[in-house]
């Protein structure tokens, strides 16, 4: 596939070749991975996670500017990192296929940016788009757009100037946990989940391009807040029983249904994208290639028993990410972060396995 290189604002310095670290933000905190390239292939350097405040970002939307620069500059000074590829939140983009007629690669950006308003509600003037061209025909050339607000970016690049951070790529979240998660060179249709804290994303990736993505206001804190509520107990407490015992909780019944409750519209969410995948015909007039698989990543997703629940009810395998499926080969390589937390980290390494790229 052929990309644009819209997102690179800048040219990464020389030193850069041999290392990329990979910044994940969400509204409650920012993780980060470095991936080192050795004569063996890559290997995990520095990560880590820091906190945001409450309100600094919501909903993706940067709320606080100087709040969140002290945050950057408190990162800087804490891990030494300092050129980032970062993720833009999926709630504010948009994500479409194009049909063009047949034309010279320097010819695309201009003829997807005249065609912009037939598929997003702004104008063309109002947003930055980045774009993949997935496949060429005698008389067409088939792409796949992103597209996010440009005062969006503006935002990003205002809080990160003067932290000490440098964004050499900015990339929509789901693109970059699809790079970490779907074998590279696989062209197979896969339902990606990232169980998030305060909300979980759902993806659609085909052909090794992403196609569809949506957000379910589930996440970890969520179903903690839930089992509190349901227990009466801390939230400290619920955390516990839940980390321990997962939706298989047969001694608390109360909070199983709780978490059955919450993760069962999770669950609607998914049948609904999966039934209509199968049944609608793509843009060209093709059916889709069925999903083969769906895959778990995200802080919550090695909940005890979420695995075997959504296997049951959506009648299809499923399975936790492998997240370093791109980077190194598990069998001869273990990297500092465990299993379990490497699925939180599923961005963070798609962003920096795209600054390699």
């Amino acid at each position: 596939m052929e990309r644009s290189s819209f997102y690179k604002f800048f040219p990464p310095p020389q030193f850069l070749q041999m290392s990329a670290v990979g910044l994940d933000i969400s509204d409650a905190s920012m993780r980060f991975v470095e991936l080192l390239e050795t004569h063996k292939g890559f290997v995990v350097g520095r990560f880590g996670e820091h906190p945001i405040p409450t309100g600094v970002i919501e909903s993706g939307e940067i709320k606080k500017t100087s709040e969140l620069r002290a945050v950057f500059a408190e990162m800087k000074k804490q891990y030494g990192i300092e050129y980032v590829s970062v993720s833009l939140p999926e709630e504010k983009a948009y994500l479409f296929d194009m049909k063009l007629p047949a034309m010279k690669y320097k010819e695309v950006r201009s003829s997807i940016e005249l065609s912009l308003e037939e598929h997003i509600p702004l104008r063309a003037d109002e947003v930055l788009f980045d774009y993949e061209i997935l496949k060429e025909a005698e008389n067409a050339l088939y792409v796949s757009v992103s597209a996010v607000p440009r005062s969006l970016i503006d935002s990003y690049l205002e809080a990160f100037s003067g932290s000490g951070l440098t964004p050499v790529v900015l990339e929509i979240e789901t693109q970059s946990v699809a790079r970490a998660v779907v074998p590279h060179g696989d062209k197979s249709s896969y339902l990606i989940v990232d169980f998030g804290n305060l909300r979980t994303g759902i993806t659609i990736v085909s052909d090794e391009t992403v196609q569809f993505t949506s957000t379910v206001p589930v996440g970890g804190w969520i179903l903690t807040e839930l089992v509190a509520k349901n227990l009466k107990i801390s939230h400290e407490e619920a955390e516990k029983l839940k980390r321990e015992k997962g939706m298989l909780a047969s001694d608390q019944e109360q909070a199983k249904a709780a978490m059955i409750a919450s993760v069962g519209t999770l669950r609607e969410e998914i049948s609904r994208e999966l039934t209509y995948w199968s049944t609608h015909e793509d843009e060209y007039g093709k059916k889709h290639t069925p999903i083969s698989k769906i895959y778990l990543c995200g802080g919550d997703s090695n909940l005890i028993g979420l695995v075997e629940y959504l296997a049951s009810e959506l009648h299809m395998q499923v399975e936790l990410a492998n997240v370093f499926v791109n980077v190194h080969t598990l069998d001869s390589y273990v990297p500092a972060i465990s299993f379990d937390d490497s699925l939180r980290y599923a961005p963070a390494i798609g962003l920096a396995l795209r600054q390699k790229e």
